[in-house]
């Protein structure tokens, strides 16, 4: 798999920043990615600066620099003790997370984002997934977004079994796949591409509303039929598309899922029921001029 040459692992000295680390090291293992730590430190404020006493402001930024770097080093070694054969580097930088991030992101297009949604901000002190939040919209790296707390952090698995794609029948929505498509070849995972629809009570409550406010287009108006309509167009373009990524790929199982709710509830009640799974999706977070161009998001989900 050949999807991202580099994976970029922002920490910043917590335990939960740090639980990013299995699923970056296994998307390095199947991808045979090099891995980035990155870490970022507080720049020194003016009032710590005394020429008088030698404290100048570009030594304490080098010895700050050199003392996070050590902090990366053992994370290094950490993992290289755990058996991570991935080649791995460190780098420190001074100033805000996000904006380091993001500027080391646009050097390497091709490199994955991983992180966990929870944690502290070295500079602000603001939680990770405020962090990750400000990431996610400005790039268009592909992101690994690890969601955990410090009562609930999922295990990360050493393999993932199962692989969702959530689909709306729009081409954005499709940029996920080829992503969803080699990950599951790498894992040997079922693809799961799921989609939604709204329910009859939905266009019944929709119809209510028009005609109490005499909203004529709703008179004529069949919910049923149009819930039914929109169901099995949405069946069709599942099965299209399971089809045809059974004919292209047989390494893996494809399965086609449609739920009549919002399509939140049907990715949850997906990531409940089925073992060790990968959300991959597109999201709108990089500018509009480079949306068609944007890369998808990827979600661990544990079981």
């Amino acid at each position: 798999m050949t999807l991202f040459n580099n994976i970029i692992v922002p920490l910043d000295g917590s335990e939960l920043s740090a639980q990013a680390l299995p699923a970056a090291s296994i998307m390095a293992r199947v991808s045979g990615a090099s891995m980035t730590l990155l870490r970022c430190f507080d720049p020194i404020p003016q009032w710590q600066v005394d020429t008088g006493q030698g404290r100048f402001r570009g030594s304490m930024a080098l010895a700050e620099h050199d003392r996070v770097s050590a902090l990366l080093r053992a994370e290094q070694q950490l993992l290289e003790k755990r058996g991570v054969d991935a080649p791995i580097t460190v780098l420190a930088r001074e100033g805000p997370a996000p904006e380091s991030i993001i500027n080391l992101a646009n050097q390497q297009p091709d490199a994955l984002i991983a992180m966990s949604t929870h944690g502290r901000g070295g500079f602000s002190r603001m939680l990770m997934g405020s962090v990750t939040a400000k990431v996610i919209r400005a790039v268009c790296n592909p992101t690994l977004i690890v969601r955990c707390n410090e009562r609930d952090c999922p295990v990360v698995p050493h393999h993932f079994e199962n692989i969702i794609v959530p689909l709306d029948g729009s081409d954005f929505a499709e940029n996920a796949l080829p992503y969803a498509r080699d990950l599951a070849a790498a894992f040997g995972a079922r693809l799961t591409l799921a989609r939604t629809t709204p329910d009859s009570e939905y266009f019944r409550m929709n119809t209510e509303w028009g005609a109490a406010h005499e909203v004529s287009t709703t008179k004529h108006f069949d919910p049923e039929n149009m819930a039914a309509r929109l169901s099995e167009t949405a069946k069709a373009y599942l099965w299209r598309k399971a089809d045809e990524l059974s004919a292209q790929h047989q390494s893996f199982d494809v399965e086609a899922v449609h739920r009549l709710n919002a399509p939140s509830e049907t990715v949850i009640g997906l990531t409940q029921k089925l073992d060790n799974a990968l959300v991959v999706m597109s999201t709108h977070g990089c500018p509009a001029s480079t949306r068609l161009a944007e890369l998808p998001s990827i979600s661990f989900t544990g079981s």
